[in-house]
């Protein structure tokens, strides 16, 4: 049975609905996939998923080669088998042969006395990632390439090799060829690495995955730092523009940076100035950012606010304010004033009201279907056929499904529990498969209250549906309800992911106290 949530936070785009992607709790446990180039780059790791190929993963510092290795390791037969990160580059040289090797007993001066079983024999079975692997000198090469060649090691002072079975993943953020060609890397064991090479494209060249990627880190920073930022459509686009040449790992830190710092709940494209710089034009000035058409006079005094305001929070001073505008200090104070006057109003303005639980309670349906969209949109769709049409707990689509449906609630905290189920065609529910703290069998009908039954009946019509509160043997609910479809598009499933009504009031009374600041 269940624990009580003791998460309470949720964090929302203002009107921006996924339709597609994955989320789990860090860049390193999944991955999004909207664009069309990452959309080819996960077709590539389902079909190499099932293999024990080796692979080679290219890309900039910060793409998210981690999150496709893992990836791979949770589709594949090995998902329940150890995967081990190695970063070859953190690693000091002379210590990095008995770490991926492993040694015996005084095999050298300061050895740990019991001696130490190298990563190659942890993975055993299961799955070694080794990271920047271009890093690793020409001398450990020439072993890696043994091992991959002999599929055995010989720890260090030991004579007796080592059998295994482990699939190697290698990742580089260089041109590994380019270092074949120098002589820096070793074209032997290049080709033994580049099996199954997957490139994974910087961020820049994939902007439709921002605004994925920022729903999915504000709502982990949100509920980390007990926070409720929001970011308005402006901000998203400036953020789209941005080049991110750090990638993930950049808009990651950003977003968290925002989170922590943010004096206001609400972040638009102004405020961004404070965290990334605007895109530049060619002369090498500011391109300012304009995202909808408006009067050119409405545009000019908007641009104006943003000047004087900048130009005060940084100077902390009407004179010298003045002075780096370009404008006299009289003029500066007159301007400076009526804009505090007008943000004044503004902040009166947006009092609480009477009707706003409604209000507060549609935007928090909208954030929860947006979660399990985004969680639908990474199902293997293929497993789920493959479970439904043998439900049964000994199905290996059951394990690797139910592990992943785990995970979701392990990483998220804001979800209590999900599942798949479908239905039969006298309108009974059936599970095919939840998450391991949900206590029901694969194959067996769920018994719930009409308002969980025809939210269900509702989502295998091919809707997405936010059912109300409901209370059944498990607890008191709001649940979300996600169709499955098939290649055809026809509907066969439905992902359910419940929130208890403790957290969904929680959030409300959040909101209604953020809004009243």
């Amino acid at each position: 049975m269940k624990e009580g949530n003791q998460h309470s936070n949720v964090s929302l785009i203002t009107n921006f609905e996924p339709t597609g992607a994955s989320l789990p709790k860090s860049w390193a446990d999944s991955f999004i996939a909207h664009s069309e180039n990452m959309k080819l780059v996960k077709k590539q790791v389902e079909k190499v998923a099932n293999v024990s190929s080796t692979i080679l993963l290219i890309g900039e510092s910060g793409v998210g080669k981690e999150v496709i290795a893992r990836h791979i390791h949770l589709l594949g037969p090995r998902c329940d088998k150890p995967f081990i990160k190695v970063n070859c580059g953190a690693i000091p040289e002379n210590l990095l042969e008995s770490e991926l090797f492993g040694y015996k007993k005084g095999a050298f001066t300061g050895a740990d006395p019991n001696g130490k079983v190298g990563y190659f024999t942890q993975a055993n079975e299961g799955i070694i990632f080794l990271d920047e692997i271009t890093e690793m000198s020409l001398h450990l090469q020439v072993k890696l390439l043994r091992v991959i060649q002999e599929r055995e090691v010989i720890p260090l002072g030991g004579v007796d090799p080592i059998k295994l079975d482990v699939q190697i993943i290698a990742a580089t953020n260089k041109n590994i060829e380019a270092l074949v060609e120098e002589r820096l890397f070793r074209q032997d064991l290049y080709y033994r690495l580049n099996v199954v090479p997957i490139y994974i494209p910087p961020l820049r060249e994939r902007p439709s995955d921002i605004p994925y990627l920022t729903d999915h880190f504000l709502t982990r920073f949100n509920l980390t730092y007990n926070k409720q930022v929001v970011l308005t459509l402006d901000a998203v686009d400036l953020l789209k523009d941005y080049p991110w040449y750090g990638n993930i790992r950049e808009l990651e830190n950003t977003i968290e940076r925002i989170v922590v710092t943010s004096e206001s709940s609400l972040v638009n494209s102004n405020m961004l100035s404070d965290y990334i710089s605007r895109p530049k034009a060619g002369g090498g000035k500011p391109n300012p950012l304009v995202t909808q058409l408006m009067p050119l006079q409405e545009a000019l005094e908007s641009v104006e606010e943003q000047l004087i305001l900048m130009a005060m929070k940084q100077y902390k001073s009407i004179n010298l304010a003045a002075k780096a505008l370009q404008i006299s200090q009289p003029t500066m104070s007159r301007k400076y004033q009526k804009l505090r006057i007008k943000l004044e109003k503004e902040q009166l303005s947006e009092s609480f009201s009477p009707e706003r639980r409604q209000v507060l309670e549609s935007e928090l349906d909208k954030q929860l279907r947006s979660v399990s969209i985004v969680l639908a949109a990474s199902l293997n769709v293929e497993s789920i056929k493959a479970l439904a049409s043998n439900i049964t707990a000994e199905n290996p689509h059951y394990r690797k499904l139910q592990s992943w449906l785990t995970m979701i609630r392990e990483q998220e905290g804001e979800i209590e529990w999900s599942y798949i189920w479908k239905t039969t065609p006298d309108n009974r529910v059936i599970n095919l498969v939840a998450d391991k703290k949900l206590d029901i069998k694969p194959g067996q009908e769920y018994k719930g209250p009409p308002e969980m039954i025809n939210s269900v009946l509702e989502g295998m019509e091919g809707k997405i549906v936010i059912s109300p509160k409901y209370h059944d043997m498990y607890g008191d609910w709001k649940s979300s309800i996600v169709p499955i479809k098939d290649e055809k598009g026809q509907v066969f499933a439905v992902l359910g992911v419940d929130f208890s009504v403790q957290y969904i009031e929680t959030q409300i009374e959040k909101l209604n106290r953020l809004l009243k600041k």
